[in-house]
């Protein structure tokens, strides 16, 4: 069965998303093997960008850039844990379409801080869809869907208990332990509990700077319980806490070296995640999912606070059907949620808005020939908005029918041709939650609406030019955004408005190989965004970037040796109102080793920024004077028993 709160990635649905390959690399994976038994802690990522099966990597990570930063056309921007934020072209979390286990993360909390409150480490697959290519998921420039794990993906066999004991020490400055017990209650009913602990002091940059206002402690706490109706249905029920605090400073996101003359203060970032989800898999006939659910952010440096909350539903499902002989998948569902933003003072709320949103969509997939695919899609959007200032308010509607057409050619059974052009639309965001500002509503406030087209080329084959498996892809792809809102400053004195228009241009491209125990990958990508009317970047350009990662399996050591190197250019200004950003180079080897002699155990060691660069991610805030400045060189080692 499929989950709700993941992209289908059904193969025909796939091309409708951008394309490179990427290699089935065991890199991060944490194994038990005994004959015929597999057990696997780590994280599937899974990118509707891939048009091929070998797009699967399984990760293991302590923090949301290690799993994704070198993924191409994806970056990290924050180098706290209370600001790490996704970015994809350039296009910053506000604008893209993020949810955990279905329940939508869709926040404004404020300026300096991040709105995406996430565990690495019990994540069971990351869906990532680069760029929006189908009317199925909204965001101006795509999404990430996370999805935790649950008992069913750790128990093997007639398994009824298990249990993992987890344990990860880092030089520059954190411990982290999580302890996950899951068992099969009955043959019907799963539950999985899971707890994590991590400390963390200030580290050091590459220059060997102390980055202070990072002392604090970070919890997260997994519940689920499962229920099997029968071969067809299945419910979950799950609460998931997430709890951030320390001793930070207010502007967190300006890095500690703005910072060095404020004093730090308590701050103390959560989140709470209820969900309800339910699967319907009757094969062709239908493969339904379905999610309803509360998400609440909470941010509290002391007697003010920002709540955001919201209170959600998906529904989302597929059916195929051959008529005349032709293969035929149709998809459609509904989505909505209420989002009640309040800051409150004192235990007095003293400003309170609301947003209210509803989409409709189907999209009709058709074997138009054996090669030939073809998938118009349409999707309706009604968005609400209630906001209030001092003064002034705005309580206005928004509604908007966009299509979307896909296609996609197998011009032999090793190329593939893809492209696809869809329309995008996205309601004003509700003001930053934990400030009061004086904002002055435009009364002719539009909607960002826009169109993303893409095309792409893609070859892979196995047992080619002397190699097990070869292949590579490129895409090339403009995306217009019209009417654009600066969500960063939303909120801030001043007018609330449209800021204009702009056009992003880019391309990602890959190559992959295998050979016996040895894996690569290398990628390339290149976004460049410009302001129509004034030639400004978006606040989060990103620009260029590599990445290669290296594989090797020693079998008759039972280790994996992997390397990740990142290498991002400069960044050039192109007016005076945009900021410079310097390149870096970043290097890390990770070696794993699962003894065969010794049941259950895993241990790794690496070494993240074994050079000890000082750097900053494009995706941080930047400007001429303030840097974001990364952790330096970390010597980590961890071990993981599982009964």
């Amino acid at each position: 069965m499929t989950n709700s709160h993941r992209f289908i990635r059904k193969p025909l649905v796939i091309a409708m998303g951008t394309l490179f390959s990427t290699l089935p690399l065991q890199t991060f994976a944490e194994q038990t093997i005994e004959p015929e038994k597999v057990q696997v802690w780590g994280t599937q990522i899974n990118s509707t960008s891939s048009l091929f099966d070998e797009d699967i990597e399984l990760k293991q990570s302590d923090h949301l850039s290690d799993l994704l930063r070198d993924e191409p056309g994806i970056d990290i921007g924050g180098s706290h844990s209370m600001v790490q934020g996704i970015n994809i072209r350039g296009v910053d979390e506000l604008d893209l379409n993020i949810s955990i286990d279905g329940a939508t993360q869709n926040n404004n909390m404020f300026h300096h801080s991040g709105n995406l409150l996430i565990n690495a480490d019990i994540l069971k697959e990351v869906d990532v869809n680069i760029g929006t290519n189908s009317v199925l998921t909204g965001g101006l420039s795509g999404g990430v869907a996370f999805e935790t794990k649950d008992a069913q993906d750790l128990l093997y066999g007639d398994e009824k208990f298990g249990a993992r004991i987890y344990g990860s020490y880092g030089s520059n400055n954190y411990y982290n332990t999580s302890t996950t017990l899951y068992s099969q209650l009955s043959k019907s009913i799963d539950t999985l509990m899971y707890f994590t602990y991590t400390d963390k002091q200030n580290p050091d940059d590459g220059d060997g700077n102390e980055l202070t206002g990072n002392e604090g402690k970070v919890k997260n706490g997994l519940i689920k319980l499962g229920w099997d109706i029968n071969n067809a249905n299945r419910l979950e029920l799950s609460y998931d806490k997430y709890n951030d605090a320390g001793d930070y400073y207010i502007k967190t996101n300006f890095g500690s070296g703005f910072n060095e003359s404020s004093e730090t203060q308590d701050i103390e970032y959560e989140r709470t995640t209820i969900t309800l989800n339910y699967e319907l898999d009757l094969d062709d006939t239908i493969d339904l999912t379905a999610t309803i659910y509360e998400n609440e952010i909470d941010y509290n440096p002391g007697t003010t606070e920002g709540n955001s909350t919201h209170t959600g539903y998906k529904v989302l499902a597929e059916s195929n059907l051959a008529l005349a002989n032709i293969e035929n998948a149709i998809r459609y569902g509904f989505e909505g949620y209420e989002q009640v933003s309040k800051r409150i003072e004192s235990g007095t709320t003293t400003e309170k808005e609301s947003a209210n949103s509803f989409a409709i969509y189907l999209e009709y997939e058709v074997a138009l020939t054996n090669n030939l695919f073809i998938t118009p899609g349409i999707r309706y959007n009604h968005y609400n908005v209630d906001m209030n200032s001092s003064v002034d308010n705005l309580d206005k509607t928004f509604t908007n029918t966009s299509f979307a057409l896909a296609a996609k050619y197998l011009m032999t059974n090793q190329w593939t041709l893809n492209a696809s052009a869809t329309e995008l639309f996205e309601g004003p965001s509700l003001r930053e939650t934990y400030t009061a500002y004086s904002t002055t509503f435009d009364d002719d406030l539009k909607a960002v609406t826009g169109l993303n087209t893409e095309v792409g080329i893609a070859f892979a084959d196995n047992n080619i030019i002397g190699l097990d498996h070869f292949s590579v892809a490129v895409n090339v792809f403009e995306t217009n955004i019209d009417d654009y809102i600066d969500a960063w400053s939303v909120g801030k004195s001043g007018d609330y408005s449209n800021v204009g228009d702009y056009e992003i241009k880019g391309f990602e491209s890959s190559l992959s190989l295998t050979k016996a125990a040895v894996g690569a990958r290398l990628t390339y990508s290149h976004s460049d965004s410009d302001n129509k009317d004034t030639g400004d970047a978006l606040r989060y350009e990103v620009g260029d970037s590599l990445s290669l990662n290296l594989d090797y399996q020693f079998d008759s050591l039972d280790l994996l040796l992997s390397l990740t190197s990142q290498i991002t250019f400069d960044l050039d200004a192109e007016t005076e109102d945009d900021a410079d950003k310097e390149g870096y180079n970043v290097h890390g080897i990770t070696a794993r080793w699962i003894p065969q002699n010794i049941d259950n155990l895993t241990v790794t060691a690496g070494i993240e920024n074994m050079f000890n660069e000082q750097y900053y991610s494009h995706a941080s805030f930047n400007t001429d004077s303030i840097n974001d400045y990364e952790p330096g060189r970390n010597i980590k080692i961890s071990l993981a028993y599982i009964f």
